[in-house]
């Protein structure tokens, strides 16, 4: 980590236009990563650039949980955006550089970038690779980038950092939680963070649009040699005011069913394209099937999307999560 980040700052020098960007469909880690490290950025005279596809998620629009959100955009080679051009591109919490999406154009092909990241499937595509699996998240991860290079962390930078450590350990809850994460938590929190407002305001909130969703979605619950899913087709969302980016935590409640060692969910998107999320119990790796089918995560938490129908993406990923728990299980009874 040090050599990378003595990289890192060696690229930095003499850079001030940057874009910062994450995977396609966001989640907590994704966002407070890129908001935190843009509030740092800023506070050493960068002029900096946030951009995400998709746009920030429902309940992480408030500034309680990642201020600084409004400032997010969907498309970042607009002239206005981008002046004169970027001369460093950083991709925050992502594993691979097609999970940008479109926010990263092939124009940018030529501009150095920066590759911050916890999964175990990243693919190292940067010029300067900041990767480390066993951080709890990415944004702890920009936390040690700041603290390696006696960066000072405000208020505003300080909250982004915490809802994406909160948000991936679903509040301390999970795996890569170490008593030096509680400690950095605590400088986070000692700088003006709030735990109690990420708890309230992401974690435990939900719309009525996004209730109705789960209702449907576990209505239509299977379970299979010890798998748990279900599929959400454009049609179940259209029941539910077509809600988008709601199926977010129905994976971790699902994978809570004692009868299950993963839970599997897919969604149809407007655009025909199906994105698949997996949850493993304890003991169960997920994370190289998602790789197998183009996408990435970690051993308990992974996914990916497929062009293929709803009904060809359950059988092909059903069938390739089959062999790969079988393979696990039989792994597990060896000698």
């Amino acid at each position: 980590m040090s050599t990378a980040i003595d990289a890192f700052d060696s690229l930095l020098a003499g850079r001030q236009r940057i874009l910062l960007l994450s995977h396609v469909n966001p989640d907590g880690d994704a966002i407070g990563s890129q908001l935190g490290l843009k509030w740092l950025l800023e506070a050493q005279g960068r002029q900096v650039i946030a951009a995400n596809q998709d746009g920030v998620p429902v309940l992480l629009r408030a500034d309680q949980v990642a201020p600084g959100w409004q400032e997010m955009v969907h498309n970042p080679m607009k002239p206005k955006r981008r002046g004169n051009g970027y001369d460093l591109v950083i991709a925050l919490d992502c594993s691979d550089l097609p999970r940008l999406g479109k926010a990263y154009s092939p124009a940018l092909a030529a501009t150095p970038l920066v590759n911050i990241d916890h999964h175990i499937t990243n693919l190292h595509f940067g010029a300067v690779n900041i990767v480390d699996p066993a951080a709890s998240s990415t944004a702890e991860l920009v936390w040690r980038l700041a603290d390696a290079l006696g960066w000072p962390i405000g208020p505003q930078a300080a909250q982004c950092l915490l809802t994406g450590i909160v948000t991936d350990t679903r509040s301390f809850r999970v795996g890569h939680v170490t008593p030096g994460l509680l400690g950095v938590a605590q400088q986070l929190m000692e700088a003006g963070a709030s735990l109690a407002a990420v708890n309230e305001l992401v974690l435990e909130r939900r719309d009525v649009d996004t209730i109705c969703l789960w209702g449907h979605a576990l209505a239509e619950l299977r379970l299979e040699e010890r798998i748990i899913w279900t599929a959400i087709p454009q049609t179940m969302r259209a029941r539910c005011n077509s809600v988008e980016q709601s199926d977010s935590g129905l994976a971790n409640f699902m994978v809570g069913a004692v009868e299950a060692d993963v839970a599997l969910i897919l969604t149809e998107r407007a655009d025909g394209l199906v994105d698949v999320g997996m949850r493993a119990a304890p003991g169960f790796n997920v994370a190289q099937v998602a790789l197998a089918l183009g996408g990435g995560g970690h051993p308990r938490a992974a996914g990916c999307t497929l062009a293929l129908p709803l009904e060809a993406a359950s059988q092909q990923v059903l069938a390739a999560l089959k062999a790969a728990l079988a393979q696990q299980r039989h792994a597990e009874q060896r000698p």
